[in-house]
């Protein structure tokens, strides 16, 4: 009988669908964006789909089902090794060039040459489902073809201007800050302007940088066969984007449209006795500063470095620096007060009630992190979003942006003392952390939910509308236009023609009666 009862509540308790076979394929060496993208695959395991993931990043601890076909060593990493004088003066035009062709084209390229992807081409596997990157090229899409199956696409960020097109979402420039715009949603007539020409050229660079040679590069490596990529663009059945309406702005969304913002972020976890002890020991709050993933702090300018020391000097807290301390200039007066990790549980700092502030370049990850937890920020952008992203927060009341170049004592002090000692920065914060976090179901939830409902009914055709397949001038109205400016003129034509024709009669017969 016993055994009957845990037959029973096993086969109650079992998903009512077949584990599905998922391939992901993430060929950018960028450690922020796939820690997004693994949570994610990692829990399709756990749910028990059969899950092959090629990446730069690969696991020591991975759950059953979840296959990792490495693609280390076929491009540099992007961990930690950049200097910030790789983006000195970069323009919008070297920003896309960057994400197109380096990380895009070249990317691809690179990785398409790895054998865990070459043997891919010669699999008997079958796969059910593909999930990819939205970023700098399209090249991946491929695999979607070669399989026959849908595909699942990811983006790291809000949207890019190329990402939203290929399902029809609307974009429009009047009142949606692209990308590359540092604007909020209400925009004067003159950020529109910037706003609108700047969506359009970014979606002729991307065309320009990253079209024509990925489609070169997918024909040689899928066949000659193979559609264009903007034509198995418009297969994605769903795109999912790291935003979130409470922090980002508000827009209109077609069903495959899904905000899973902060997607990465876990559960804090306590901490080692070691950083508890840090965390909690002689000082009144904790500063908890790193400028992420790719950029080392290290390589900021002495006179830059200087004024960040001095600046904290004055401070009555202790700042933990995501550093080495041995790879800073020689010669600067370091104060006492800091202390440098080359690692830090990061989640678990910001959310322990020690925390005061947090300073980052305004990364979208760790911005959501910060917004998690409630912590107020000081903001240094240094390239991409991150000035949209400190901006939307200074916008908030939950930050204070410095830029770059005007790093100096003075004004790293008055920003920070403004921002632990008034205290609407913190109520801000906190509020916007109940804003971020009230949702029906958690980021990571909800991601897989529509994952498997893609899954269960085959791409979903259904959520697709019929807008995305419209051609440009019938989803503009420009043949309706056309249509209702000839009728118009016709019938002004018309109207002319009688009026002269009535005024005509008129005269004639009133000529007709005076002779």
């Amino acid at each position: 009988m016993r055994l009957f009862v845990y037959f029973f509540v096993a086969i109650c308790v079992l998903p009512f669908y077949d584990a599905a076979n998922i391939l992901g394929v993430f060929p950018l060496p960028g450690k922020s964006h796939f820690v997004m993208f693994e949570r994610l695959m990692k829990r399709l395991a756990e749910k028990g789909h059969n899950v092959d993931v090629a990446t730069h990043f690969p696991s020591k601890e991975v759950p059953e089902g979840y296959n990792q076909l490495s693609l280390v060593g076929s491009l540099p990493s992007m961990v930690s090794n950049l200097s910030i004088n790789v983006f000195d003066g970069f323009s919008h035009y070297d920003m896309v060039h960057f994400m197109t062709k380096i990380c895009g084209v070249d990317a691809c390229a690179a990785t398409l040459q790895t054998p865990v992807l070459q043997n891919l081409k010669t699999t008997k596997k079958k796969y059910d489902l593909l999930v990819t990157e939205i970023f700098g090229s399209d090249c991946m899409l491929g695999f979607g073809h070669m399989f026959n199956m849908p595909t699942v696409s990811l983006v790291s960020s809000i949207p890019l201007p190329w990402a939203t097109d290929r399902i029809g979402n609307p974009d429009n420039p009047s009142y949606i800050p692209n990308y590359f715009v540092p604007s909020a949603a209400r925009m004067s007539l003159f950020e529109r302007l910037e706003n609108t020409l700047i969506l359009l050229i970014s979606k002729y660079l991307y065309s320009h940088f990253s079209s024509k040679e990925s489609n070169q590069i997918a024909r040689e490596f899928f066949g000659p066969d193979i559609p264009t990529l903007e034509d198995l663009a418009l297969n994605t059945s769903l795109i999912l984007f790291n935003s979130h309406f409470s922090i980002n702005n508000a827009r209109p969304a077609v069903p495959n449209f899904i905000e899973v913002g902060g997607l990465h972020i876990r559960e804090p976890k306590p901490l080692s006795k070691y950083f508890e002890n840090l965390l909690t020991s002689n000082t009144k709050g904790i500063i908890y500063l790193t400028m992420g993933s790719m950029i080392l702090t290290e390589t900021f300018d002495p006179d830059k470095l200087q004024g960040l020391f001095d600046a904290f000097a004055e401070l009555p807290y202790k700042v933990l620096w995501k550093a080495n301390r041995e790879r800073f200039p020689k010669g600067l007066t370091i104060p006492k007060n800091i202390h440098f990790e080359n690692w830090m549980p990061q989640i678990d700092i910001l959310c322990h009630p020690n925390v005061k502030l947090f300073v980052s370049h305004g990364g979208l990850m760790g911005s959501q992190e910060a917004v998690y937890c409630g912590v107020p920020r000081l903001g240094i952008p240094l390239f991409a979003d991150q000035v949209n992203n400190i901006r939307a927060a200074e916008k908030m009341g939950l930050a204070v942006k410095v830029e770059y170049k005007e790093i100096n004592k003075q004004t790293i002090l008055t920003a920070a003392r403004k921002l632990l000692e008034d205290p609407k920065y913190k109520q801000n914060s906190e509020q916007a952390s109940k804003e971020f976090k009230d949702r029906p179901l958690s980021p990571l939830d909800t991601a897989v939910f529509w994952v498997e409902y893609v899954i269960r009914h085959n791409g979903a055709p259904q959520l697709r509308i019929v807008g995305a397949d419209l051609p440009w001038y019938q989803y503009y109205l420009v043949d309706v236009a056309i249509i209702l400016f000839i009728s118009f003129f016709a019938f002004l034509t018309v109207l002319v023609f009688v009026t002269k024709f009535i005024i005509r009669f008129i005269y004639d017969g009133r000529k007709e009666k005076h002779d």
